[in-house]
């Protein structure tokens, strides 16, 4: 999809009811007449029912009017992802939205995009952001779609519930339409403890001021969602070929963080800022140290690479080679954590970009990794 491109229009008007299932239309009338969190399953088609949703309130974001459908999702993937089916499902103009594109960075420009666009799918920070500048206002959103709404729990600090806490007043007169959607309401352990486990419907039901709605009977769903065939893979234990190999780099990444974190210290005076910059650092070091041990050299490399890409496209220009900035001090870390880790591909004078699967084996490769690449081999 043309992120900066709307919806081509089709000579047949675009009806997302016609290829719905009963359950589906089920849920969505109520989802029209309250807010409502659907609990199906993956696979269940939870984003069609989201889609029909925004074709019955359709009468409200449709231009020359001045709202719109605010759909939120967790990921930049999941963004694109579901902007894509809104856009091929419907005839809204759909616009997508996340942190890696720039260009709206005032009222003005907000204003415009209202008034342009009918359906506006974004990550929640983002819009977090924007409602926090008031370059959006509730009042101006008509429906507000949750994907994963799970993370919106009333001790979470996820945006999902920083959104609710600070803007959605359930008394407000004119307040949007909420629909979530989850595979699980609950997150992290303790899914077969009941108790847990209506505590956890009970917050999110609570915050998002609506209520939890699903399938009655399974039989239907039977017949959509086909069931996986389940097989299992063994791998060895985490003990490398070449175990002072692997050994050296934690070494290397630990003593790159100090240092990172020295200097960080030394141009810092807010306490608060340190620690907040110290934490997001340290939680950069614990993931690199993670796949280092978990997926191998190659994988460390390639996700301190994947980060430090991000990172830098979320940089202003004069902050790319600062440590000072927001996350100046995290692209300093990265790039010197691709340098480490790039010199154990260069000891038979071989770029990491040429090598060949059929080269890597432990450490590059840990056993686990090596175990998947062999199953996924065999569909390939």
């Amino acid at each position: 999809m043309d992120e900066a491109g709307t919806s081509s229009s089709s000579v047949q008007p675009k009806d997302p009811r016609k290829i719905a299932r009963k359950y589906q239309i089920d849920l969505c009338k109520k989802a029209i007449e309250k807010n409502t969190i659907v609990y199906l399953g993956t696979g269940c088609g939870k984003t069609h029912i989201a889609v029909m949703l925004m074709y019955e309130l359709g009468h409200l974001i449709r231009k020359p009017s001045k709202e719109v459908c605010v759909f939120l999702a967790p990921t930049v993937p999941l963004v694109r992802q579901q902007a894509l089916v809104i856009e091929n499902s419907t005839d809204f103009k759909v616009r997508c939205h996340h942190g890696n594109r720039r260009g709206l960075k005032d009222h003005g420009d907000w204003k415009l995009e209202i008034e342009q666009f009918e359906v506006l799918v974004m990550t929640p920070q983002l819009f977090l952001h924007n409602l926090r500048h008031c370059f959006l206002r509730m009042d101006l959103i008509s429906l507000l779609i949750f994907d994963e709404c799970h993370h919106a729990q009333a001790q979470s600090r996820h945006p999902y519930a920083q959104i609710m806490k600070e803007f959605y007043k359930s008394d407000a007169p004119k307040r949007p339409r909420i629909f979530g959607m989850t595979a699980s309401p609950i997150i992290g352990k303790g899914g077969s403890n009941v108790l847990n486990y209506t505590k956890c419907i009970n917050s999110l039901e609570q915050l998002l001021d609506a209520k939890v709605c699903s399938v009655n009977g399974e039989m239907e769903l039977d017949s959509v969602v086909a069931s996986p065939d389940v097989e299992f893979y063994f791998y060895g234990p985490k003990s490398f070929f070449n175990p002072r190999v692997i050994v050296t780099q934690f070494e290397k990444l630990d003593k790159l963080k100090i240092e990172c974190l020295t200097t960080l210290g030394g141009n810092l005076v807010d306490m608060n800022e340190y620690q907040k910059k110290m934490k997001s650092l340290s939680k950069l070091h614990e993931n690199l140290v993670f796949c280092l041990q978990h997926i191998g050299l190659f994988g460390a490399l390639q996700a301190a690479r994947i980060l430090l890409a991000s990172d830098q496209s979320d940089l202003g220009e004069n902050e790319s080679d600062s440590s000072n900035g927001e996350a100046g001090f995290r692209n300093l870390y990265l790039k010197r954590a691709v340098s480490i880790l790039s010199q154990n591909f260069l000891d038979d004078a071989n770029s990491v970009d040429s090598l060949t699967l059929e080269t890597f084996e432990e450490p590059f490769f840990s056993q686990k990794l090596l175990c998947l690449i062999e199953v996924l081999s065999r569909y390939s």
